[in-house]
Parts: C-alpha cells; structure tokens; sequence
C-alpha cells in the first residue's frame, strides 16, 4: 500500500521581504533625524578658539582671517581650508589648525623669526621679519637685540635678500651684529657692511653671509677689533696696525 506525504506549507518570502525592507527604512530614517538633531545640537558648533604662538599679531587678526567664530559649524570649513586662510597674513610662516571634540579648535602660529631693527618712516622703529616685512612691536615690548638696517630702501631687492639670509643664520652668529649698510660695487652689488657690538667693520656680500659667518666669528672672538674684508679673498687688519681712524679707508 503506498501512502501519501502531505504536501508542507509554502513559505510566505513575499511578506517576509516587505517586512525586512520596511525595518530597514525605518531604521535609515532614525538614523537621519538623529544626523540632523546632532548637527543642530550645540556638540556640532565651535565653543571654544584658542590661538597660540603670537608675538607681532594679535588673536583678533588671527581670528578675523580664519573667519569663524563661536556658535560656528565645527566641521565646516575643513582644518586645512582655515589653515590656508591664516597663511595669507604676511607675518605667518607656519599655522597649525587642530579640531578637538566637542567644539574645540586649536590653532597654533609660527610667524617669521625677526631679524633686524629699522627705522620706520614715521621716525619710530620697527621689528623687520626674515621675509622682509617690518611690523610694529607690542605696546610695552621690549625690542628685540637684533642689528640696525640703516641706509635701505623697502623694495631694494637685496634687503629682502639680506633679511631671508639672517633669518637662516643661527642667533649667536649674528648676535654681535650692530649695523648693516648696503655698500654695493661694480663687482659686488650685493655687498653690504656690518659694524659690530665688539667694534669690528666688516665689508662681506649677502650672498657671501652664510660661508663667511664662521670666519667672522673666529676673529671676532680671538682678535682685537679691526677691519675684516670677507669676499673671494679674506683679509684682517686690528686697528692698532692702521694709520688711519678706523672707517676712513677706502674699501675695495
């Protein structure tokens, strides 16, 4: 006697289907009004600026060129894009912005080392810049012990030159420095002449600066004061050898 098996019921998948689906546009649209509750939310908005490093700029500057401020997006603009806006102030030759959840951004300046003193066209003195620039020193600020330019025009190509030259030197090389002049020839037009605290006069080139720092150091530390001529040809004379007051000769 054969005997039948039952057929087993068929499966609703359809339904089964339609209910997955429908849980999962549920859960998207959970997720989407708790992104829009989120950004919002005082958690998604800057509530705190801190601006470090500063000497020749000051926090407004800074903060007017970033271009934000509290209650702003605290992912909007992206850190480079604020970084960029900073870089713009000529003073600056670094920034660093960092964001810190919640609501913290952090940004930190490196600005041009000074390099120089110069007399400003209002008769008062400025801090001049490793890239050329001069800016005002703090109210109250001592300035900084840094060589006199005397004798240069603004956009004389070889003090903006001279300034990127001292700025690459390290500070006890130049710490001696009193004065720079311009001093050019026929066959240096870059030449420059440089007294010092420890009464040297120095005639070298800007070009020159860099490689003849050592030389200059060496005699200023173990020579009584003279002249020093540092070119293609290195010459030394003390004072006590001349016949002549010093600076009253001829310079080659």
């Amino acid at each position: 006697m054969i005997e039948r098996i039952p057929a087993l019921p068929r499966e609703q998948t359809g339904t089964r289907r339609r209910g997955g689906k429908l849980l999962w546009i549920v859960i998207a649209l959970f997720v989407a009004v708790l992104i829009v509750l989120f950004f919002r939310s005082s958690l998604s908005r800057i509530s705190v600026i801190e601006i470090q490093g500063l000497t020749y700029l000051n926090q407004d500057q800074v903060g007017a060129q970033l271009g934000v401020g509290i209650g702003d997006s605290f992912f909007m603009p992206a850190s480079d894009k604020l970084a960029q806006r900073v870089k713009r102030l000529p003073q600056v030759k670094d920034v660093r912005v960092a964001k810190h959840f919640p609501g913290k951004l952090e940004v930190t300046v490196q600005e041009h080392a000074p390099v120089a003193i110069e007399l400003d066209g209002k008769g008062g003195l400025s801090v001049v810049l490793a890239n050329g620039i001069g800016v005002q020193p703090a109210a109250g600020s001592a300035l900084p012990a840094k060589p006199v330019l005397t004798g240069w025009t603004k956009n004389d190509p070889q003090r903006a030159a001279l300034c990127q030259a001292l700025g690459g030197l390290a500070a006890e090389g130049i710490a001696d420095f009193s004065e720079i002049s311009p001093d050019p020839s026929s066959a240096y037009p870059d030449r420059i002449r440089i007294f010092t605290r420890s009464g040297f006069d120095v005639l070298t080139t800007v070009g020159k600066l860099k490689d003849k720092i050592a030389i200059l150091s060496e005699l200023v530390e173990n020579r009584e004061p003279g002249t020093v001529v540092l070119l293609d040809s290195d010459t030394y004379s003390p004072y006590s050898a001349q016949t002549d007051p010093p600076g009253d000769e001829e310079a080659p």
